[in-house]
């Protein structure tokens, strides 16, 4: 392997380190992440089923990323399984159909053989072991496979922050994420993004870890300008209006006029 020698390369090889960090939030919101709507948001007083309208948006996104992930768990199951029933029943099948009948029947010899020397218990032990240990390694690469290349999800994920009414996502991530984003992870680890053959391992996860981040700090900056105009205390909740947070200055100009 050749020695790194730029900034962006260097930063390559962090990318299991920042992954690890990513993962770290998530663990530690993951209550947040798996219901939008938490009674740890209600404050007394609150009417619940107008905390669950402002939540509603939010919470049709996170039912599509689950969705989406739920496919891919569910191919990779499948895969599991066929993989091991492939490895434990198909040399044997082939065998006795290549072989005939006399392939069988020195099958079925060395069977009972190890059967009466008490030693096919073992044998079936361990290659138990080894079939569903390989069945279940392929069924985890083809979840990690799928689940990499939906780009639905990761589009999903990282529009959350633009999401219309209120965001408990954003209300409890966002501020560690951008600071993990533009503070702990080096703007040259980023630049590798740009690079047209990108050598990250998984640029999709990475482009939308950006993006939420990015999504963030727009939806911050509208809510702060949105509290500004309408007279509200830094701490007031903002329920961002159905159209979601605006893009362009000219449309959260428009937004927060309203």
């Amino acid at each position: 392997m050749m020695e790194p020698k730029t900034a962006m390369e260097k930063e390559l090889l962090k990318e299991s380190l920042y992954k690890n960090r990513v993962q770290d939030i998530l663990r530690k919101h993951r209550g947040f992440l798996s219901s939008s709507y938490n009674p740890d948001v209600a404050k007394e007083g609150d009417d619940i089923e107008v905390l669950k309208k402002q939540y509603s948006a939010e919470r049709k996104i996170i039912d599509r990323i689950i969705s989406n992930e739920r496919s891919a768990f569910l191919s990779g199951l499948a895969l599991s399984g066929v993989v091991f029933a492939s490895i434990r029943f198909g040399p044997r099948y082939l065998a006795v159909k290549i072989g005939g009948i006399e392939k069988a029947r020195a099958l079925k010899e060395a069977d009972d053989a190890a059967r009466k020397a008490g030693t096919r218990w073992i044998q079936q032990g361990v290659s138990f072991l080894f079939e569903a240990s390989f069945g279940a390694w392929a069924g985890y690469r083809g979840y990690t496979m799928i689940s990499s290349k939906n780009v639905n999800s990761y589009d999903e994920i990282a529009k959350i922050p633009l999401c219309a009414g209120r965001s408990i996502v954003s209300e409890k991530i966002c501020s560690e994420w951008v600071d993990l984003v533009h503070n702990e992870i080096s703007n040259d680890f980023w630049k590798n993004l740009d690079e047209e053959d990108c050598r990250l391992k998984d640029k999709g996860r990475w482009t939308s870890v950006l993006g939420f981040a990015d999504n963030c700090i727009k939806r911050k900056a509208f809510e702060d300008s949105y509290r500004k105009q309408h007279g509200m205390k830094p701490e007031d909740p903002v329920d961002v209006p159905e159209s979601g947070v605006p893009i362009t200055n000219a449309e959260q100009q428009q937004q927060t006029e309203k």
